[in-house]
Protein backbone atom coordinates (compact mmCIF):
# COMPACT_ATOMS: atom_id res chain seq x y z
CA UNK A 1 0.00 0.00 0.00
CA UNK A 2 1.49 3.31 -1.06
CA UNK A 3 1.43 6.15 1.53
CA UNK A 4 2.05 9.47 1.88
CA UNK A 5 4.72 11.60 4.05
CA UNK A 6 3.38 15.26 5.45
CA UNK A 7 6.20 17.13 6.46
CA UNK A 8 4.80 19.89 9.07
CA UNK A 9 7.22 22.77 10.06
CA UNK A 10 5.51 24.09 13.20
CA UNK A 11 6.80 27.69 14.05
CA UNK A 12 6.53 29.25 16.54
CA UNK A 13 7.01 25.87 18.00
CA UNK A 14 5.77 24.42 21.40
CA UNK A 15 5.17 20.91 22.48
CA UNK A 16 1.63 21.87 23.16
CA UNK A 17 1.03 22.19 19.42
CA UNK A 18 2.76 19.35 17.94
CA UNK A 19 0.72 17.08 20.51
CA UNK A 20 -2.36 18.78 19.13
CA UNK A 21 -1.53 18.09 15.55
CA UNK A 22 -0.96 14.33 16.24
CA UNK A 23 -4.10 14.42 18.09
CA UNK A 24 -5.70 16.00 15.12
CA UNK A 25 -4.01 14.48 12.24
CA UNK A 26 -4.03 10.70 13.93
CA UNK A 27 -8.36 11.83 14.15
CA UNK A 28 -8.12 11.93 10.57
CA UNK A 29 -6.56 8.37 9.76
CA UNK A 30 -2.83 9.55 9.96
CA UNK A 31 -0.83 6.10 11.63
CA UNK A 32 2.35 7.02 12.34
CA UNK A 33 4.27 9.87 13.33
CA UNK A 34 8.06 11.34 14.16
CA UNK A 35 9.39 14.17 15.49
CA UNK A 36 12.48 15.71 14.69
CA UNK A 37 13.78 20.03 14.96
CA UNK A 38 10.54 21.46 15.50
CA UNK A 39 8.93 19.61 12.51
CA UNK A 40 6.81 16.23 12.75
CA UNK A 41 6.06 13.92 9.87
CA UNK A 42 2.83 12.17 9.20
CA UNK A 43 2.04 9.16 7.50
CA UNK A 44 -1.55 8.29 5.65
CA UNK A 45 -2.44 5.47 3.32
CA UNK A 46 -2.58 7.59 -0.20
CA UNK A 47 -5.54 6.19 -0.52
CA UNK A 48 -6.87 8.20 2.60
CA UNK A 49 -5.14 11.22 2.16
CA UNK A 50 -7.25 14.38 1.58
CA UNK A 51 -5.27 17.37 1.48
CA UNK A 52 -8.59 19.71 1.91
CA UNK A 53 -9.10 17.58 5.55
CA UNK A 54 -5.03 18.50 5.82
CA UNK A 55 -5.61 21.70 5.29
CA UNK A 56 -8.17 22.68 7.46
CA UNK A 57 -6.60 21.35 10.66
CA UNK A 58 -3.35 23.09 9.79
CA UNK A 59 -4.90 26.70 9.05
CA UNK A 60 -6.76 26.20 12.52
CA UNK A 61 -3.69 25.96 14.22
CA UNK A 62 -1.76 28.67 11.99
CA UNK A 63 0.60 26.25 10.24
CA UNK A 64 1.76 27.10 6.82
CA UNK A 65 5.00 25.25 6.13
CA UNK A 66 4.43 22.04 4.84
CA UNK A 67 5.68 19.32 2.46
CA UNK A 68 4.63 16.09 1.00
CA UNK A 69 5.74 12.86 -0.66
CA UNK A 70 4.52 9.61 -1.71
CA UNK A 71 6.26 6.28 -0.51
CA UNK A 72 6.10 3.09 -2.38
CA UNK A 73 5.04 0.17 0.38
CA UNK A 74 8.44 -1.53 0.08
CA UNK A 75 10.28 1.41 0.86
CA UNK A 76 7.50 2.50 4.20
CA UNK A 77 9.61 0.78 6.91
CA UNK A 78 12.92 1.74 5.14
CA UNK A 79 11.75 5.47 5.36
CA UNK A 80 10.92 5.58 8.63
CA UNK A 81 14.00 3.62 10.43
CA UNK A 82 15.75 6.08 8.27
CA UNK A 83 14.67 9.45 10.14
CA UNK A 84 14.58 7.48 13.87
CA UNK A 85 16.95 9.43 15.67
CA UNK A 86 17.99 7.32 19.03
CA UNK A 87 16.20 8.89 22.32
CA UNK A 88 17.75 8.60 25.42
CA UNK A 89 16.30 9.54 28.98
CA UNK A 90 18.33 10.26 32.28
CA UNK A 91 21.51 8.80 31.26
CA UNK A 92 23.00 6.37 34.31
CA UNK A 93 19.54 5.17 35.38
CA UNK A 94 16.37 5.81 32.61
CA UNK A 95 16.40 4.35 29.35
CA UNK A 96 17.87 4.09 25.39
CA UNK A 97 15.66 3.47 22.87
CA UNK A 98 16.93 2.84 18.81
CA UNK A 99 15.66 1.41 15.72
CA UNK A 100 17.26 -1.82 14.63
CA UNK A 101 19.53 -0.19 11.92
CA UNK A 102 20.88 2.92 13.86
CA UNK A 103 23.32 1.80 16.98
CA UNK A 104 25.89 3.29 15.25
CA UNK A 105 24.46 7.08 15.46
CA UNK A 106 25.37 7.61 18.78
CA UNK A 107 28.86 7.37 18.96
CA UNK A 108 29.25 6.34 22.73
CA UNK A 109 25.57 5.24 24.33
CA UNK A 110 25.69 6.71 28.09
CA UNK A 111 25.14 3.73 30.50
CA UNK A 112 21.36 3.56 31.06
CA UNK A 113 19.41 1.05 33.22
CA UNK A 114 17.25 -0.16 30.21
CA UNK A 115 17.91 -0.43 26.27
CA UNK A 116 15.11 -0.70 23.84
CA UNK A 117 15.77 -1.57 20.18
CA UNK A 118 12.20 -0.67 19.19
CA UNK A 119 11.29 -1.04 14.71
CA UNK A 120 8.53 1.63 14.83
CA UNK A 121 7.04 0.15 11.26
CA UNK A 122 3.32 1.55 11.22
CA UNK A 123 2.54 1.77 14.99
CA UNK A 124 2.51 4.98 17.44
CA UNK A 125 5.16 4.79 19.90
CA UNK A 126 9.24 5.34 19.60
CA UNK A 127 9.76 8.03 22.04
CA UNK A 128 9.85 11.01 20.06
CA UNK A 129 6.32 12.27 20.48
CA UNK A 130 6.23 14.42 23.61
CA UNK A 131 3.43 12.26 24.65
CA UNK A 132 5.49 8.82 24.54
CA UNK A 133 8.47 10.83 25.97
CA UNK A 134 6.39 12.02 29.03
CA UNK A 135 5.45 8.41 29.66
CA UNK A 136 8.58 6.75 29.41
CA UNK A 137 9.68 9.41 32.13
CA UNK A 138 6.34 8.71 34.61
CA UNK A 139 7.44 5.16 33.89
CA UNK A 140 10.84 5.75 35.26
CA UNK A 141 10.03 7.89 38.60
CA UNK A 142 7.49 5.57 39.23
CA UNK A 143 9.61 2.77 39.54
CA UNK A 144 12.30 4.58 41.01
CA UNK A 145 9.68 4.79 43.64
CA UNK A 146 9.09 0.73 43.63
CA UNK A 147 5.69 1.35 41.67
CA UNK A 148 6.77 -1.36 38.87
CA UNK A 149 8.48 -4.30 40.57
CA UNK A 150 5.53 -7.49 40.77
CA UNK A 151 2.67 -4.88 40.05
CA UNK A 152 0.20 -6.22 36.94
CA UNK A 153 0.44 -3.86 33.98
CA UNK A 154 -1.87 -3.03 31.07
CA UNK A 155 -0.36 -1.15 28.22
CA UNK A 156 -3.82 0.11 26.28
CA UNK A 157 -3.50 1.02 22.81
CA UNK A 158 0.35 -0.39 22.80
CA UNK A 159 1.51 0.98 19.69
CA UNK A 160 5.03 -0.61 19.72
CA UNK A 161 5.16 -1.97 22.72
CA UNK A 162 7.26 0.63 23.99
CA UNK A 163 5.69 1.29 27.24
CA UNK A 164 4.60 -2.67 27.90
CA UNK A 165 8.36 -3.45 26.78
CA UNK A 166 9.91 -1.42 29.56
CA UNK A 167 7.45 -2.32 32.43
CA UNK A 168 8.14 -5.46 31.85
CA UNK A 169 12.00 -4.81 31.60
CA UNK A 170 11.44 -3.23 35.02
CA UNK A 171 10.71 -6.09 36.99
CA UNK A 172 6.31 -5.81 36.03
CA UNK A 173 4.40 -9.24 37.02
CA UNK A 174 4.60 -11.69 34.05
CA UNK A 175 2.64 -11.42 32.09
CA UNK A 176 2.44 -7.74 30.94
CA UNK A 177 -0.76 -7.31 28.86
CA UNK A 178 -0.24 -5.46 26.11
CA UNK A 179 -3.80 -4.49 24.18
CA UNK A 180 -4.24 -2.70 20.61
CA UNK A 181 -7.27 -2.57 18.24
CA UNK A 182 -5.17 -2.39 15.43
CA UNK A 183 -3.90 -5.92 14.26
CA UNK A 184 -0.61 -3.98 13.02
CA UNK A 185 0.10 -2.82 16.20
CA UNK A 186 -0.40 -6.03 17.87
CA UNK A 187 2.26 -7.94 14.99
CA UNK A 188 4.56 -4.86 15.84
CA UNK A 189 4.29 -5.38 19.98
CA UNK A 190 5.10 -8.89 19.55
CA UNK A 191 7.96 -8.17 16.50
CA UNK A 192 9.60 -5.79 19.41
CA UNK A 193 9.23 -7.92 22.10
CA UNK A 194 11.14 -10.69 20.16
CA UNK A 195 13.71 -8.13 19.32
CA UNK A 196 14.28 -7.54 23.03
CA UNK A 197 13.94 -10.95 24.49
CA UNK A 198 10.69 -10.89 26.48
CA UNK A 199 8.24 -11.97 24.26
CA UNK A 200 7.28 -14.62 27.32
CA UNK A 201 6.94 -12.26 29.40
CA UNK A 202 4.28 -9.56 27.12
CA UNK A 203 1.00 -11.42 26.12
CA UNK A 204 0.45 -9.21 23.19
CA UNK A 205 -3.95 -9.23 22.34
CA UNK A 206 -5.97 -7.68 20.38
CA UNK A 207 -9.29 -6.04 21.31
CA UNK A 208 -9.92 -2.53 23.03
CA UNK A 209 -10.79 -1.45 26.63
CA UNK A 210 -13.89 -3.78 26.81
CA UNK A 211 -10.85 -6.54 27.71
CA UNK A 212 -10.31 -4.70 31.28
CA UNK A 213 -11.48 -6.98 33.80
CA UNK A 214 -12.33 -5.63 37.30
CA UNK A 215 -10.34 -5.19 39.87
CA UNK A 216 -7.37 -6.60 37.88
CA UNK A 217 -4.20 -4.17 37.39
CA UNK A 218 -1.81 -2.39 39.84
CA UNK A 219 -1.18 -0.45 36.58
CA UNK A 220 -2.61 0.74 33.24
CA UNK A 221 -0.96 2.98 30.85
CA UNK A 222 -3.08 4.69 28.29
CA UNK A 223 -1.25 6.97 25.62
CA UNK A 224 -4.31 7.06 23.83
CA UNK A 225 -6.69 10.11 22.19
CA UNK A 226 -8.19 12.04 24.47
CA UNK A 227 -11.63 10.93 23.26
CA UNK A 228 -11.41 7.53 24.68
CA UNK A 229 -9.43 7.91 27.44
CA UNK A 230 -12.61 10.26 28.20
CA UNK A 231 -15.19 7.86 27.44
CA UNK A 232 -13.50 4.66 28.78
CA UNK A 233 -12.36 6.53 32.53
CA UNK A 234 -14.97 4.15 34.48
CA UNK A 235 -13.55 1.30 32.77
CA UNK A 236 -10.06 2.21 33.70
CA UNK A 237 -10.92 3.03 37.13
CA UNK A 238 -12.79 -0.40 37.50
CA UNK A 239 -9.90 -2.30 36.09
CA UNK A 240 -7.82 -1.42 39.32
CA UNK A 241 -6.80 -3.39 41.80
CA UNK A 242 -9.02 -2.65 45.37
CA UNK A 243 -7.65 -0.68 47.46
CA UNK A 244 -5.85 1.80 44.56
CA UNK A 245 -3.64 1.08 41.73
CA UNK A 246 -2.08 3.85 39.41
CA UNK A 247 -3.74 4.75 36.17
CA UNK A 248 -1.05 6.73 33.77
CA UNK A 249 -2.43 9.00 31.07
CA UNK A 250 -1.43 10.69 27.86
CA UNK A 251 -3.24 12.52 25.45
CA UNK A 252 -5.22 15.38 26.92
CA UNK A 253 -4.60 18.78 25.89
CA UNK A 254 -5.79 22.48 26.45
CA UNK A 255 -6.84 25.15 25.05
CA UNK A 256 -6.90 28.83 26.25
Amino acid sequence: MEHVAITITIGPYSPETEEILVAELAGIGYEGFLSEDHSITAYIPAASFREFHLRIILDTYGVTKYSRKYIPEKNWNADLELRFNPVILEAGKGCSIRTTGNGSMVPVWPPVAYRLVIKPELSFGTGHHPTTFMMLESLLHMEQQGLIKNRKVLDLGTGTGILAILASKMGAAVPVHALDNDRHCVHSCRDNARRNRIAHKVNVLHGDASFIQSGRYGLIMANIHRNILISEMDTFARGLEPGGGDLLLSGFFTTA
